[in-house]
């Protein structure tokens, strides 16, 4: 199938990490329908409204009928759409279990219907957990989720393997924490945080300063994705990835010092021992290097420094509003 007739569904594609992927499949000409409630961005893809391209749906994963509207002549559907993050999905167990579970099922059973060929699903890497980090987990790895929102996307890759795997290629995966700018900026996560907490308040804390967190590039799952997308030979069926990179398993205090030495070099490192996040692993990306043959087309420091040039040019406006956080 040429290029041009491949349809594509992204749930969640006004989102920190959808809003790159839609950004990219755009640049290769696909067909793309974004279904999104724009919970917290409401502008993240004005600036791809007048690609010809690109269909934006404002409605629920859970609503059938959008659902079923949007799903007809689909090639590949990317399920990005859920509640992200401890403290959004423990808000209430009802709407994460709606959202994140029930939601996940009833998408692939109508993909299912619709004959779609490729259904991605975007899982977590807070479902490895505490881990012992002499181990460097990887997708065999037994899992020891600590949240809700890891137990809620455990349950959806069981789900999709077991009941659906025979009929569509799913590929699922479990990702580093993001990093970076995106049309849909967000500021709760590591980097973003460090960098705008140093820039506006002048200080640069570190909660469980030796704990692991595996990292990556917001617009790492772009490339991955389109290489599912363009696959004729069902080469990523019924594969489970940690998606990222070796190379980027980083203690926290490791990325406070790279900030701090590069762009804060007067601000001094406050080090507060407990986290109340318990999760610390470093995870093994070898099978995706071996599927995927990647290398990070950016970095940490790069990235980093993209952030404070659009901070000191006031380009994100007020970043104590709601859409910077997904709580």
């Amino acid at each position: 199938m040429d290029i041009k007739n491949k349809k594509v569904l992204i749930t969640g594609g006004a989102g920190y990490i959808g809003s790159h992927v839609v950004n990219e499949l755009l640049k290769y000409n696909y067909k793309v329908t974004v279904i999104d409630r724009y919970s917290f961005d409401k502008e993240s893809l004005d600036t791809l409204k007048k690609n010809r391209n690109l269909e934006i749906i404002k409605g629920d994963i859970r609503d059938d009928k959008i659902i079923r509207k949007n799903i007809r002549d689909v090639d590949t559907v990317i399920h990005l759409a859920a509640l992200v993050g401890e403290a959004a999905c423990n808000i209430s167990e009802k709407e994460t279990t709606s959202i994140n579970l029930e939601s996940t099922k009833n998408l692939c059973k109508i993909s299912k219907e619709h004959n779609v060929k490729k259904f991605i699903f975007m899982s977590t890497a807070s479902s490895y957990g505490v881990q012992d980090v002499n181990e460097i987990a990887n997708e065999s790895t037994k899992l020891n989720p600590v949240s809700l929102y890891a137990k809620s996307k455990i349950e959806c890759e069981n789900i999709l393997l077991n009941e659906f795997s025979d009929f569509i290629d799913i590929t699922i995966f479990r990702p580093s924490t993001v990093y970076g700018d995106s049309l849909r900026m967000r500021f709760d996560l590591i980097l973003n945080h460090i960098i705008l907490d140093a820039f506006n308040k002048n200080e640069i804390k570190v909660f469980g300063p030796k704990m692991w967190r595996p990292l990556m590039w917001v617009g790492e799952p772009a490339r991955v994705f389109k290489k599912i997308i363009d696959d004729e030979n069902s080469k990523f069926k019924s594969q489970v990835f940690n998606l990222g990179y070796n190379k980027e398993n980083y203690q926290k205090i490791e990325v406070a010092e790279m900030v701090q030495k590069n762009f804060f070099k007067d601000i001094k490192l406050e080090i507060i021992d407990k986290d109340p996040d318990l999760r610390s692993y470093k995870l093994n990306f070898d099978k995706m290097k071996k599927f995927f043959e990647l290398s990070p087309k950016t970095s940490l420091k790069t990235e980093a420094e993209g952030i404070k040039d659009k901070l000191d040019k006031k380009l994100y406006g007020d970043t104590t509003l709601k859409k910077y956080y997904n709580v």
